[in-house]
């Protein structure tokens, strides 16, 4: 469920979270979550800077100097910006992961206790289950659609690929089915999927709010 920058200079250096942090507070460890959440963004962004302060590097000649001295003193300011933001990543370790860690040691504890909360955060786990299965076969199955549409290829093959992955979620489409009918599955197939999404995401919301007793 949680997906790790591994490109962080702390996950660089390791990936054992520090023994003083198990026992840290469930609220302390999602505000320091929340601000890896933040620098990690941060980082992303800037990351997207230095590629396209690059590409006008790499794109201005060489008689241009004043436009290559403003690149290099963008891809100047951006490696500072990144060196800070690393650091800053360092200092607050791997919060995501321990986060996660004491939720799941929470829900366990729930789980096996006579709180009500317990029998709900159970079946949000065993729907979570389901739709960790589900919704990368429904995205797999529009893939290989979209590879229908794109025209790559034998498409006799990419048809009969592309039934045997709808005909396991339970849907069909004619036999010799003309593009339109493929794009009209494709589209049922992402519009499944954004819903999907949407419940995974809410009940993921609600598993934090019955952990966290908000």
């Amino acid at each position: 469920m949680v997906v790790l920058n591994r490109m962080s200079t702390y996950d660089r250096q390791s990936d054992v979270i520090p023994f003083e942090m198990i026992d840290e507070d469930l609220g302390t460890a999602r505000e320091r979550a929340r601000r890896w959440d933040e620098l990690h963004e941060s980082r992303t962004a800037i990351t997207g800077l230095m590629r396209e302060a690059r590409r006008e590097l790499d794109a201005a000649g060489v008689w241009d100097q004043e436009r290559v001295a403003m690149e290099e003193a963008r891809l100047g300011a951006y490696r500072e910006a990144l060196a800070r933001l690393d650091r800053e990543l360092a200092e607050v370790g791997p919060a995501r992961e321990l986060y996660e860690e004491l939720l799941v040691r929470e829900e366990r504890r729930l789980a096996g206790s006579a709180d009500p909360r317990g029998a709900e955060l159970l079946e949000i786990g065993r729907m979570l289950a389901e739709l960790d299965v589900e919704l990368p076969a429904r995205r797999r199955a529009g893939e290989a659609g979209r590879a229908v549409l794109g025209g790559d290829g034998d498409r006799e093959e990419a048809v009969t690929a592309f039934a045997g992955e709808i005909a396991a979620l339970g849907m069909t489409m004619s036999p010799g089915a003309d593009d339109g009918e493929v794009d009209e599955v494709v589209r049922r197939l992402g519009e499944r999927c954004r819903e999907l999404a949407r419940l995974r995401d809410t009940l993921r919301s609600r598993r934090e709010e019955l952990l966290l007793g908000d």
